[in-house]
């Protein structure tokens, strides 16, 4: 877990500091390096600058303990952890650490506890626990077992205080002698070896510290749901019939359909785009070929559309090479004899073609689409224009307010060369 699990105190002289810490890292040089920290008085040292508590993991991870940490920023950020913990970030509940966050710096879980001390202000001396950490909610998941320990921390240093301190009573009692005297010169604070009567206490500390930050990585894993994996998890029922189904990306032999870039060249692209604004727009268009089939060109451009190739082919039709129905308002799709195509419209495209017109156009030409992926992703399109041709419908029968309805249309994207489809597809297919 990259995470720093710190000792801070309240030094009468020097106030709220760092006393200890542990982290983890993979450098061999923060095994070896001194600490830049400096020492103010006895009660604001632990192990001393040349000494490192060392323990190693078989995947070769290092945890160091030490008086400081070896970066200046996060040295920084553990004073001020220090100054908040032992100041204002207090849980007099004692129900466990206080979690508070920076955004800027890092994120804390804080616990302060009291050990007794003869010589200190009160007869008493301010600790506190501290896990820095840059990642808020793993420190939110883990927070429950490592307050729990960290609870058990301070009980075990306040249980060898209270010993040392009740050795110290019996001999003189530092109560009555400061009302008798009325002394108030305390001296420097005393080291947390002194206080607790422990030689080995640091040790100790490096051994709990070093647990936390192995159990913090090991207790809460994180572990990525893909949508596939998450949907079979939640609701095994809603798979089915959707892009996450196995015979989804498969297509369909026979289905009475060509691939829209094999239908492209067969047409030419000029013709294939005149044809294809035409679908899109409602322009009513026909099919006369002579040896391609022309109901596998229907259906295809059918697939364009939001409907079914039953609504479609009122607006795409299949005449008989002897039928001449060409009219101004259509455009004929002819096969002529040398198996070439010619579309005859006495229209143009403008210059500004719809934005979804644009979308498959763009598709088609992207190699990073197969068929099948070419297919998902122009269905997926049409229903999104679906969506915005029956929302701007539906505005225009509940407000009828232009200003409204053009505000509507700048939100949902539709540009003036928009308005030829969505008010055609609000008409047949909304």
């Amino acid at each position: 877990m990259n995470a720093i699990v710190g000792l801070c105190h309240f030094c009468e002289a020097h106030g709220p500091r760092p006393l200890f810490c542990t982290f983890s890292t993979d450098d061999e040089i923060h095994t070896t390096e001194s600490s830049n920290f400096s020492v103010q008085c006895s009660g604001c040292t632990s192990v001393g600058p040349e000494t490192v508590l060392v323990s190693r993991d078989a995947d070769g991870t290092i945890f160091c303990s030490r008086e400081s940490v070896p970066n200046d920023d996060v040295t920084a950020f553990l004073r001020q952890a220090a100054l908040r913990s032992i100041t204002c970030e207090v849980s007099w509940s004692k129900e466990g650490g206080v979690v508070y966050f920076s955004d800027t710096h890092g994120h804390v879980l804080s616990l302060m506890f009291h050990l007794k001390d003869t010589r200190a202000r009160g007869l008493q001396r301010l600790f506190s626990i501290v896990v820095l950490m840059k990642d808020k909610m793993l420190l939110l998941n883990i927070t429950p077992v490592l307050s729990d320990h960290m609870k058990q921390i301070a009980k075990e240093l306040q249980q060898l205080a209270d010993t040392v301190y009740d050795n110290e009573q019996s001999i003189c009692s530092q109560r009555a002698l400061r009302l008798n005297t009325g002394r108030n010169d305390f001296g420097q604070s005393r080291s947390l070896t002194q206080l607790t009567g422990d030689d080995d206490i640091f040790n100790k500390l490096h051994s709990h510290f070093t647990w936390m930050l192995r159990t913090g990585a090991t207790t809460y894993s994180e572990t990525l749901y893909t949508s596939q994996d998450l949907l079979q998890k939640l609701n095994p029922q809603m798979m089915k019939g959707t892009i996450f189904d196995e015979n989804t990306f498969s297509l369909i032999e026979n289905d009475g359909t060509i691939p829209l870039r094999e239908l492209e060249n067969l047409l030419t692209s000029a013709v294939f785009r005149i044809f294809l604004y035409c679908v899109l727009t409602g322009i009513k268009t026909e099919v006369k070929c002579k040896q391609t089939d022309p109901e596998k060109i229907i259906n295809t451009f059918s697939k364009l559309l939001p409907c079914t190739n039953e609504q479609a082919r009122r607006y795409i039709k299949v005449i008989d090479l002897s039928q001449a129905t060409q009219t101004p308002d259509l455009c004929l799709l002819e096969e002529t004899d040398d198996n070439k195509f010619t579309c005859k419209w006495n229209g143009t495209i403008p210059s500004k073609c719809p934005t979804l017109m644009n979308k498959i156009v763009n598709a088609m030409s992207n190699t990073k689409f197969n068929d099948v992926v070419l297919q998902q992703h122009i269905k997926s399109l049409t229903v999104e224009w679906l969506g915005i041709a029956k929302t701007i419908k539906n505005a225009v029968q509940c407000s009828g307010k232009q200003d409204a309805i053009n505000t509507l249309k700048r939100v949902l994207g539709v540009t003036p060369q928009d308005e030829c489809l969505v008010n055609y597809w609000s008409q047949a297919y909304c």
